[in-house]
């Protein structure tokens, strides 16, 4: 399980991995409800300046993401953002992972608005 696999992690991992709660999935509609908060927020890359992504929502939102410094740039077309929302539309990176070039957005936009809606104690 989850409880022996933490048990393999070496110690730097485990201080980088926050096990305390889990990050809400978000869409752009959502974002404004988690200011000051950590999310998870899935976008498609829209276009970057090197320190910002400009990236659009599964509910077709603009967000823009503050990229975490001296991290690798994401990849892909599609990318899950790890970070703390600053505002409405906009977000700091803390970690990212790329998604691919094909995933299917309006699916995980229904997943979202089910996770912070009547099924939201299934995902907390």
């Amino acid at each position: 399980g989850f409880a022996a696999h933490l048990e393999t992690l070496d110690t730097e991992t485990k201080d980088r991995m926050d096990t305390s709660a889990p990050s809400p999935r978000v869409n752009g509609e959502l974002m404004g409800r988690f200011v000051g908060k950590k999310v998870l927020l899935v976008g498609k890359n829209e276009g970057s300046d090197g320190s910002t992504m400009t990236v659009r929502t599964p509910d077709e939102k603009t967000v823009t993401v503050q990229l975490a410094p001296g991290s690798p740039a994401p990849a892909t077309a599609f990318v899950e953002f790890e970070g703390i929302v600053d505002a409405a539309a906009a977000m700091t990176e803390t970690s990212h992972v790329d998604f691919g070039d094909n995933f299917d957005m309006y699916t995980y936009n229904e997943l979202t608005k089910e996770a912070n809606g009547r099924s939201q104690a299934l995902f907390m």
